[in-house]
């Protein structure tokens, strides 16, 4: 037969664990309905049944489930991954049989969209690809797509943070493709058709174009989006048949409380005072009396027992919630789990299927083996939450970055540290640990040695490093957590007495930030003031090889200068540096155009990285873009104090500090930061983005380029604020800017704007 549609079928749906362990998220039930079988409904509205569908993921529960589309009036035909090939690669299984224009559909999401309209908007662009694109409020999720005034895209960035968030349009996985886009689909690896297919075309010059849908979508990729669907599906904001109300078949005790939006499956039984509010109850299912099911979804034949409570999570087929049992925010149980009496899930815990939580406990983390009943030790912080999470986290750094020799070092957590090392161990990894150490230390320790990477403890968080001694990027980090989910990586435990010891690690590290030349003699005298005993030590050492003869190190408690010293200021973390003298103390700016031109000296190029000022263009004729490792001494001069204090002391034999800033470019930089919402941020960027007509470079934000200046407007990841960073050789141009673009910034967000619902 001749196909016009394929619904995608074959992911894991890692993110919904355990929910989906041994159910594929294209079945996961929408009050009682399988996710996919909304995508085979809305086809079939719009006059397709002929679909093809892509499997991979536990593929004959999909084949039995659907059979070949005989309940839904339409012709099924399946297309079986023998191991994953992206999207496209799965789509491109079908080709014999994708002839003409056709549609392709994810089986895990939810949408209403209008594909007569859309498809006819394909047809009046003569597309080679239309997307379906839906405007969201908090896109970071999902791939974000910028296009033009003709709705011709020019761009896409997938899950971008805040810093990356230009547009609010967000591609829903609905697409109108030509039979002709398999010639640009390579017939060998994986090929996903919006990381790669899609921006090749773009690069290409290839008509692909998006169409905004004012339909329902939502992305049913988590527990907190699959109970926003079935609520939105209760309250009718989806335009499906559904099903509401209470069977003819159910029992519900006349005490019993039946509040909001709500439906009791077949034979259900409701006992008397139960309150049962904005909740899908399963076939079968048991609700004991005086117990509570709020923003829930129970499947078949769940117990809740007496006075149990139950709010905001999903309880899989035979699951069990025994006698005043609570149940938070986010909490799931896979099929057939049980917390026992008493017992209290704290928000967002998971229990894997068939495991048990012991009567009375209370628990902080996931349940993923045998029968838990008593808290672990905790490491807390955002990065490792107990000490089961840190070698969970350990094993999958070493499974997804292929480590096999990791550097270890801690800042005031050297328990934390042990126990990476003994979770490094137990994964395979050779792990040396450096003990006290700096985050930059760490970092040039790890470039240094040519090691695969490292961890850094901090307070109670694991920083986790790459290579080249940076921060694992969004991509590895998200692949980190994706491994911890699927339970991918190796057993979660610490080896015992595997640390090992690194000896030598503050030579190492010298060697690798104080300049080749470093014994010429150094007459000019420097003092060095730091909180930290570590750091005045490295850098009485790093002066002594320099040829210093006139220097001294001291504590913060009397920061005063002798007559012709340089001061240098370092901060506990070793990251930041001030530079002064009895007269003048540089600014931020002056010590980074500083840097910069000393190392333009030294290597005769500079990159284009974050925090790099356009007045450096005056030093460099070109800046460079970003080079992954080659850059790795430039960022360890911004980023390290004590490398930065090496490199101005070297300059300071060639006279004083004076001198060196004589003929630097001039430059005012101003920073402010203005409060806004979390779903402001995205806004604030396309708005600013859309309005302007001046040159602008989207990277971490956007920056804006003036006549006489520069504008940057960046999200902050992390808290409720936009931060702009403003530029000039004119520091009143500087102020002008600066108060500018904050004016517009709280004129966008002062504008009151409908929020779309999940996502209406």
């Amino acid at each position: 037969m001749s196909l016009q549609a394929i619904i995608m079928a074959g992911g894991e749906g890692m993110r919904l664990r355990p929910i989906t362990a041994h159910t594929p998220k294209p079945l996961c039930p929408l009050l009682g309905e399988p996710v996919m079988g909304y995508a085979i409904k809305l086809l079939k509205q719009h006059g397709i049944s002929d679909i093809g569908v892509t499997l991979w993921y536990q593929p004959q529960k999909i084949r039995r489930a659907f059979h070949k589309g005989e309940r839904y009036g339409v012709k099924l035909k399946y297309y079986e991954e023998k191991e994953p090939i992206g999207t496209a690669g799965s789509v491109k299984m079908a080709r014999k049989q994708l002839t003409d224009t056709f549609f392709v559909l994810s089986g895990d999401g939810l949408t209403d969209c209008d594909l007569t309209a859309a498809l006819q908007f394909h047809k009046e662009k003569k597309a080679l690809a239309t997307l379906v694109l839906k405007r969201v409020s908090v896109p970071l999720a999902y791939g974000v797509v910028l296009t033009d005034g003709d709705n011709r895209i020019t761009r896409f960035i997938e899950k971008p943070d805040w810093k990356r968030v230009f547009s609010d349009l967000v591609n829903t996985g609905v697409y109108i493709l030509e039979p002709d886009i398999f010639d640009y689909i390579p017939d060998q690896g994986a090929q996903d058709f919006g990381k790669d297919i899609f921006p090749a075309l773009l690069s290409g010059g290839l008509p692909v174009y998006g169409y905004e849908t004012d339909g329902y979508w939502c992305d049913v990729g988590d527990q907190r989006a699959y109970l926003q669907a079935q609520t939105d599906l209760l309250q009718g904001k989806v335009n499906f048949p559904h099903v509401s109300g209470i069977h003819e078949s159910a029992r519900v005790d006349g005490t019993a409380n039946i509040e909001g939006v709500c439906y009791i499956g077949e034979e259900a039984i409701i006992g008397p005072g139960a309150v049962i509010r904005d909740a899908f109850i399963g076939s079968r299912a048991y609700i004991g009396s005086g117990a509570v099911v709020e923003n829930s979804c129970l499947w078949q034949d769940v117990t809740v027992q007496e006075r149990a409570r139950v709010c905001g999570s999903v309880l899989c087929d035979g699951a069990a919630v025994r006698q005043g049992a609570e149940l938070s925010d986010g909490c799931s149980l896979g099929a057939r789990a049980a917390v026992g009496a008493f017992a209290l899930l704290r928000p967002g815990v998971k229990v894997w299927p068939h495991f048990r939580v012991a009567p009375g406990a209370v628990v902080s983390q996931n349940v993923t083996s045998g029968d838990w009943s008593a808290p672990q030790w905790t490491a807390g912080g955002a990065a490792c939450d107990t000490s089961e999470n840190a070698c969970a986290l350990c094993g999958a750094y070493a499974r997804v970055t292929g480590a096999r020799r990791a550097l270890l070092g801690h800042s005031g957590a050297a328990a934390l540290e042990t126990l990476a090392a003994g979770a490094f161990s137990a994964a395979g990894v050779d792990a040396l640990c450096v003990g006290e150490a700096t985050e930059p230390m760490l970092g040039a320790l790890i470039r240094s040695l040519r090691l695969d990477g490292g961890v850094f403890a901090h307070g109670q968080t694991l920083l986790f490093l790459d290579r080249n001694g940076l921060p694992l990027s969004a991509k590895q980090t998200s692949a980190m957590d994706a491994c911890v989910l699927r339970q991918d990586a190796p057993p979660a435990f610490a080896h015992p007495a595997a640390a090992r010891h690194f000896t030598g690690a503050e030579e190492v590290y010298l060697s690798s930030v104080l300049p080749p030349d470093a014994a010429r003699l150094l007459l000019s005298p420097v003092a060095v003031f730091s909180e930290s005993w570590m750091l005045l030590r490295l850098a009485e050492a790093g002066l002594r090889r320099m040829g210093a003869r006139d220097f001294r190190v001291s504590s913060v408690d009397n920061v005063e200068l002798r007559p012709l010293e340089t001061g240098a200021l370092l901060s506990r973390d070793g990251k930041e540096l001030t530079v002064f003298t009895a007269s003048h103390t540089l600014t931020p700016e002056q010590k980074t155009m500083l840097i910069l031109a000393l190392l333009y000296q030294n290597t005769g190029r500079l990159y284009d990285l974050p925090g790099v000022p356009r007045a450096a263009e005056k030093i460099a004729p070109l800046l460079l873009p970003d080079g992954g490792a080659e850059c790795a001494a430039q960022r360890a001069a911004l980023s390290d104090g004590l490398f930065g204090l090496f490199l101005i002391c070297d300059a300071l034999r060639n006279g004083p500090l004076e001198t060196l800033l004589k003929d630097l470019p001039e430059t005012h930089i101003l920073a402010k930061e203005i409060a806004c919402g979390m779903r402001d941020k995205g806004r604030i960027l396309n708005r600013l983005c859309g309005q302007t007509d001046l040159p602008r470079t989207l990277g971490e934000g956007v920056r804006i380029r003036h006549e006489n200046g520069y504008a940057t407007i960046v999200p902050d990841a992390h808290r409720n604020l936009v931060r702009v960073t403003s530029e000039s050789v004119n520091s009143e141009f500087a102020q002008e800017l600066c108060d500018f673009y904050s004016d517009q910034i709280q004129k966008i967000t002062a504008q009151k704007k409908t929020s779309p619902s999940s996502e209406r």
